[in-house]
C-alpha cells in the first residue's frame, strides 16, 4: 500500500518497462488481498490500476474515494463500462 503504481504521468511514457513492472507488481499485490473493491485518493493511479486489472482479467472494483463518501457507487467503476441497457 506504501509503493508507487508506476504511472506518474509521463514517467510511465518515458520509462514504460519499469512502469510496467511497478504496475504488474501492485496489481498482484491487490488481487492477492481478495478485496473486491480498490479504494483510493490518486486518480491517475486509479487509472492505471483500473487499466492493469482490467487487462488481467480482474473484477476488482476501482474506485476513488470521494465516489464512495458521495454515494456515486451505483455508478459504473473507474474504467468500467456503462450497461448499455440502463440508458
Amino acid at each position: 500500500s506504501d509503493v508507487c503504481c508506476g504511472f506518474g504521468g509521463t514517467f510511465a511514457v518515458k520509462y514504460s518497462d519499469i512502469s510496467g513492472a511497478i504496475v504488474n507488481a501492485k496489481a498482484k499485490h491487490v488481487t492477492e488481498t481478495g478485496a473486491p473493491v480498490l479504494l483510493a485518493g490518486d486518480l491517475g493511479c486509479l487509472m492505471n490500476m483500473a487499466g492493469k486489472l482490467s487487462r488481467d482479467g480482474r473484477t476488482i472494483e476501482v474506485r476513488h474515494v470521494a465516489e464512495v463518501l458521495a454515494g456515486m457507487t451505483d455508478e459504473p467503476a473507474i474504467g468500467a463500462a456503462k450497461d448499455p441497457r440502463s440508458a
